[in-house]
């Protein structure tokens, strides 16, 4: 394990992944075992934005390439998913949920 702070500037590379192993190197072992927590939380955070976005760009795509009927159909599940969605009263969700949808290009509530 490498002790010295200025080393790591030193040894700096050009990558973003090899600074993160550095900066791993330089964590006391004692302290791994919630780094690693921090990371795995991060990644899964990430990964739910991403598909949270990614189900909305498909939803979108769906209502907008869709026939007459079936836009009329989605329009009135959005309806009843937005309904039930400010009856809830997780606001942690609604201001997630009210994120995803702001992220979205040609989105406005």
């Amino acid at each position: 394990m490498i002790n010295n702070p200025q080393s790591i500037t030193a040894k700096s590379s050009a990558t973003p992944r090899n600074d993160l192993f550095l900066e791993i190197d330089q964590t006391p072992e004692e302290y791994i075992p919630e780094l690693l927590q921090i990371v795995r939380l991060f990644r899964q955070s990430v990964t739910i934005k991403q598909t949270s976005l990614k189900n909305w760009e498909n939803a979108i795509n769906e209502i907008n390439e869709s026939d007459v009927i079936k836009k009329e159909h989605r329009k009135a599940n959005i309806k009843r998913l937005f309904e039930s969605w400010n009856e809830s009263d997780d606001q942690q969700e609604q201001q997630e949920t009210l994120e995803v949808i702001e992220s979205m290009n040609g989105i406005s509530i």
